[in-house]
C-alpha cells in the first residue's frame, strides 16, 4: 500500500511539474542553482528540538499549537519549498488555490481529513474565535513513514489527539 502511495506521489509531482514553467527553459546553457540538500537524522533532531521550543514558548499560528521552520525557503528559480512542521492539538481546516501539499510524516501520529466541505464557520468572526471542521471528508490515520498528497483546491485538516504531537516535512508545490 505504501508503495502505491509513494508511486502516486511521484506521478502527481510529475504531472504538476509538466505544467509548471521552467524559468531556465529560454536560456541556453544557463547555470542552475546548486541546491543539493541532505537532511539526515541529526538535522531532523535539530529541527524538531527548535520546533518543540517554539511550540512551548508561543501560541503558534493564529493561536493554534503549531510551529514551523522553512527548511528550504521559496525562491524564484523553483516551484516548491520545504517546511518542517510540529503541531499538537486543534488546527483549522485549510484549502489552497494554487498550492499542492506533500506531507512526509517524520514523527508522531494523527488523523488527516481530506476533501469534503468546511462546516461551523461563521462569517464575521475572526479565525481565532472559530473551530470549524470538515463534513464529508475521507479520514486517514497517519503515522511516522506515511506520505500524503493533497491537491490544490482540496480542503484538508490534520488532527492530533490531546497530549500527542506530530512532526512532518511539508513540500509545497506551487502552480503558475
Amino acid at each position: 500500500m505504501r508503495f502505491i502511495l509513494f508511486l502516486t506521489v511521484f506521478v502527481c509531482l510529475g504531472f504538476v511539474s509538466a505544467f509548471a514553467q521552467d524559468p531556465f527553459s529560454n536560456v541556453t546553457n544557463a547555470p542552475r542553482p546548486s541546491e543539493f540538500i541532505h537532511w539526515d537524522a541529526d538535522s531532523f533532531a535539530e529541527f524538531k528540538g527548535e520546533l518543540e521550543v517554539q511550540l512551548r514558548e508561543g501560541p503558534g499560528i493564529l493561536g493554534t499549537p503549531f510551529a514551523v521552520t522553512n527548511a528550504l525557503p521559496r525562491a524564484d528559480h523553483r516551484r516548491h519549498d520545504v517546511q518542517i512542521i510540529h503541531r499538537a492539538g486543534y488546527t483549522q481546516p485549510e484549502i489552497h488555490e494554487t498550492k499542492w501539499d506533500i506531507y512526509v510524516i517524520l514523527d508522531g501520529s494523527g488523523t488527516v481529513l481530506l476533501g469534503g466541505e468546511r462546516v461551523n464557520w461563521v462569517e464575521g468572526l475572526s479565525r481565532e474565535e472559530q473551530r470549524p471542521g470538515l463534513s464529508g471528508a475521507k479520514e486517514f490515520r497517519i503515522t511516522k513513514g506515511d506520505i500524503l498528497h493533497v491537491p490544490a483546491r482540496s480542503w484538508h485538516q490534520v488532527k492530533v489527539a490531546d497530549g500527542a504531537s506530530i512532526t512532518y516535512a511539508l513540500v509545497n508545490v506551487f502552480e503558475d
